[in-house]
């Protein structure tokens, strides 16, 4: 999910595992001529076999061998798939920093990076439905209530309310109804960009309403100007 530089030759990755959840290890000499070829697996959500010692579960630990188990065919040449995985891959890297095991978590995250990968052209909401599906699965999906006297998303409750308050707390009519049908249908036409946009800030907002650690996500203005259409 995320490396950094460690001493002079070294990086520090995260990876979300499929049994242990997040877990941070150490690649000695990354950069020499013997272990160049592993930076292209340390690219963002890059599918890869890990081999470690696991009785050093939680702490830093040196990674024994590491081995791609499946490579991207297409997301590395096409702007706007690389564009979602640097987003994805920052969103998971906040949002997982910590944490435990979750086979269904791992599942879902995988396959749709497989899709999105194997699709020809991705939809210009599918941030937005990987962000509403995956929250599914944390356990803080919105509530689906919306009728003719709640059409206000409130991100506090998590539900459609009668009553807007502010652009932080609510998004806009168009937006909340735009979030409705996608809640309803995997595959509503596509709003707005301008809605897109409201509904992608407003996700972030209600991430972070339920995560406090996510933080600011510095790739969302580059994929906002990405997807223009």
């Amino acid at each position: 999910m995320h490396k950094t530089k460690y001493a002079d030759s070294g990086i520090v990755v995260k990876f979300f595992t499929e049994k242990y959840g997040t877990q941070t290890f150490i690649v000695k000499n990354a950069f020499s001529n013997k272990n160049r070829h592993l930076l292209p697996l340390l690219a963002p959500l890059s599918m890869v076999e890990l081999q470690f010692d696991d009785r050093k579960l939680n702490q830093l630990m040196y990674l024994k061998e590491l081995n791609c188990y499946r490579q991207y065919q297409n997301i590395p040449y096409d702007i706007i798939k690389s564009s979602l995985l640097m987003f994805y891959s920052e969103l998971l890297y906040r949002l997982l920093y910590e944490y435990g095991e979750d086979s269904q978590l791992y599942s879902f995250i995988e396959r749709r990076m497989m899709d999105m990968d194997e699709v020809e052209k991705v939809r210009p909401d599918t941030h937005i439905d990987f962000m509403l599906q995956m929250s599914r699965i944390l356990g803080f999906a919105p509530v689906t209530n919306f009728d003719n006297s709640h059409q206000i998303f409130s991100i506090p409750q998590s539900s459609f309310v009668h009553n807007w308050v502010d652009e932080e707390q609510n998004l806009s009519p168009a937006a909340s109804k735009a979030l409705f049908a996608m809640m309803n249908d995997p595959l509503p036409q596509p709003a707005p960009k301008a809605i897109r946009n409201e509904l992608l800030q407003g996700m972030l907002r209600y991430y972070k309403h339920h995560n406090e650690h996510i933080g600011k996500i510095e790739s969302v203005s580059i994929l906002a100007d990405i997807l223009k259409e």
